[in-house]
């Protein structure tokens, strides 16, 4: 696989489960997808992330302000230097707003094109490139309720 740069393709497949959150049960809006993964594609990822977030941090691409998904960094951080910044400006006078969007479900919108095009843009290429190209190309799921399932799309 490694060698090939081609993840194998009985391991592309996913169950998803929808989560019930909160409010009326009957609106599908208040389940969220679960995607379960095989154990194989879970351990790949947590390998490539940890491959990943080292070459960005190795090559200075993320920013200061980037707090997700990072070691040493949280909500909490992200928030405390949020509120520290605007204390800062009122005491320095200075006007201050802000703009708030709700990314919610914004992993389930990314294009994997796009992503691929970031990759490559970011100095990962060759048989690492094509490994992560692979695994996300051709996938099949399928959606599990109560123990029933549709067939592979």
């Amino acid at each position: 696989m490694i060698s090939t740069g081609i993840f194998p393709t009985g391991l592309k497949s996913m169950e998803i489960k929808p989560l019930y959150k909160k409010g009326e049960m009957a609106n599908i809006s208040k389940y969220r997808p679960i995607s379960l993964l095989t154990s194989f594609s879970k351990t790949f990822e947590k390998i490539i992330f940890a491959r990943l977030t080292h070459h960005l941090n190795y090559n200075h691409v993320l920013v200061e302000g980037q707090f997700g998904f990072r070691t040493k960094s949280s909500t909490d951080l992200a928030f405390y230097k949020l509120i520290n910044d605007i204390l800062t400006s009122l005491n320095n006078k200075f006007l201050v707003g802000g703009v708030f969007c709700d990314l919610q479900k914004a992993f389930d919108c990314v294009d994997h094109d796009l992503l691929l095009s970031k990759i490559l843009w970011y100095g990962i290429s060759g048989k690492g490139y094509n490994l992560i190209q692979s695994y996300l190309k051709n996938r099949y799921q399928r959606v599990v309720i109560a123990n029933k399932s549709r067939q592979w799309e």
